[in-house]
């Protein structure tokens, strides 16, 4: 009886194996709820009662786009240690972002030695990207500067840092880190854990459930609304479901079509291998902010 039962055990896995149709538990390999996001709402909620009225009378913090009130959040959410309810996220971000177009800590020197590595080892077309980034880096320190005028007087900061420095380093992974999303709960979120996935072009994107998905109408999950908002990252390569062994990796596809490989660059720090070809520049490849990006 025990062999038959060992037997029939290796004949459904192998059945398994062998058909696109796996079992649905199993599909979901990561679900992050809403409430686990950082989003417009939940900034506008934290800043609004720590800010003075006559601050927001005069800067309103509703005016100021996703990106900018995210850098606000995150800033602040730092600063505020292990009171903040994001601190197990935030003690997960690298203290030196990846993005491209950062001035601090050496960063810049070393991102000019990598397009020089790009250009002459890779072959690649990087002609004119040093001028591109220090733009990148110019327009940086703008919205940081502005941000850190309004409002750095008032968010908390880590100990040691100034408003500034922690702005500066919230902007690097909000450019690099945050994922776009349904205009709903906020078109631009920082959504933990699904930032430390890889990139591979041929993987499957991230989604995010809108609450009325159901297994009868083809979809993969039964939704409900408390749902909606939620990014869940399936194993998926070319199209069709990937089972994972153990030891493999978790990949998914940016899906950012219209970066070019300068944009992926100052944005994200790094060129993926099907972007290594010639560019075109993308314009305001930094989050707008309310007046930041201009010197009036």
């Amino acid at each position: 009886d025990e062999l038959n039962t060992i037997e029939r055990l290796r004949h459904a896995l192998d059945e398994q194996e062998s058909t696109d149709a796996k079992y649905s538990q199993e599909e979901v390999l990561l679900r992050i709820p809403l409430r686990a996001q950082m989003t417009r709402s939940t900034a506008l909620a934290t800043l609004l009662p720590i800010i003075p009225h006559n601050v927001l009378v005069r800067a309103p913090l509703h005016e100021l786009d996703d990106a900018a009130l995210l850098v606000l959040l995150l800033a602040h959410e730092r600063g505020s240690g292990i009171e903040s309810t994001f601190h197990p996220y935030i003690s997960s971000l690298p203290l030196v972002p990846s993005c491209g177009f950062s001035n601090s800590n050496g960063v810049r020197a070393d991102a000019l030695e990598t397009i020089s590595i790009m250009g002459v080892q890779l072959g690649m077309d990087v002609n004119g990207w040093p001028g591109e980034l220090s733009k990148a880096g110019d327009r940086a320190h703008m919205i940081t500067e502005g941000l850190a005028r309004d409002y750095g007087g008032y968010i908390n900061v880590p100990k040691g840092m100034t408003p500034f420095a922690t702005l500066q380093w919230a902007l690097c992974h909000v450019a690099s880190r945050a994922t776009a999303a349904s205009e709903k709960h906020g078109a631009l979120r920082m959504v933990p854990i699904l930032d430390m996935v890889n990139h591979d072009v041929v993987a499957g994107g991230f989604e995010e459930l809108g609450g009325t998905e159901r297994l009868q109408r083809g979809n993969f999950v039964d939704a409900t609304e408390d749902d909606s908002g939620t990014f869940i990252v399936r194993s998926v390569r070319h199209g069709r479901r990937k089972p994972l062994k153990k030891g493999q990796e978790l990949l998914v596809n940016y899906n950012v079509p219209n970066y070019s490989p300068l944009d992926w660059f100052i944005s994200l720090g790094f060129v993926p291998p099907e972007r290594s070809g010639k560019w075109t520049k993308v314009e305001d490849v930094l989050p707008k902010s309310r007046t930041y990006g201009n010197k009036s």
